[in-house]
Order: structure tokens, then sequence, then C-alpha cells
């Protein structure tokens, strides 16, 4: 979660794969919406395993 856009934290043109990005304000609906996305992700192993 980050306080800046999206604009601000992407490295060399893209951002990280990996990273689950939401920008504040946020509402409750949108934080549901990327928790159960990396979720998803996750079990389909798009993530890696968790340390």
């Amino acid at each position: 979660m980050s306080g800046y856009t999206e604009d601000a934290i992407v490295y060399n043109g893209r951002l990280d794969a990996r990273l689950a990005f939401l920008e504040k304000p946020l509402t409750g609906d949108a934080l549901v919406r990327k928790v159960w996305e990396v979720l998803d992700a996750e079990q389909e192993g798009q993530w890696g395993t968790a340390s």
C-alpha cells in the first residue's frame, strides 16, 4: 500500500510482477479484491512460496 501513485514506484518502466499494489486512499472493496487476487495468484503458484 502506498501514498504514491503507481507511476512513482515503477522500476525500469514496470512494476515488479510480485508486487500487489494498492494506492491510497482505498476502499474496503478494493482491499478485499486485492487480497483475493493475491490469494488466487498464490494458490496458482504465481507468487512462489511464502517466506
